[in-house]
């Protein structure tokens, strides 16, 4: 996911793709490689949805991982961002 650095705004997040940071109020949100990675794949797309296996694609590629590797990863993220899947504010999920 390389690629000139962009400062992104998500609601209160900012994410800096330079530096490869995500920010809150000016404290870091610790993230893996992996979530970080997860993010800013969501996070360029937006506002379009992003289709399991072109998540897989960007975030592991030349990797084979399952649905649930992506699902496992979603939460990870979701649980670092304090995101709450019943009332989201930075990730949407579809089932279908």
């Amino acid at each position: 996911m390389d690629g000139p650095a962009v400062k992104y705004r998500l609601n209160d997040l900012a994410i800096d793709t330079g530096r490869q940071i995500v920010t809150r109020a000016g404290d870091t949100v610790p993230l893996p490689k992996l979530s970080y990675d997860l993010l800013l794949a969501l996070m360029r797309a937006a506002p379009n949805l992003v289709s399991l296996d072109e998540l897989m694609r960007l975030v592991w590629p030349g990797i084979v991982v399952s649905p649930e590797t992506v699902s496992q990863r979603v939460k990870l993220l979701r649980d670092a961002l304090d995101d709450d899947p019943r009332a989201p504010r930075y990730i949407a999920g579809l089932r279908g």
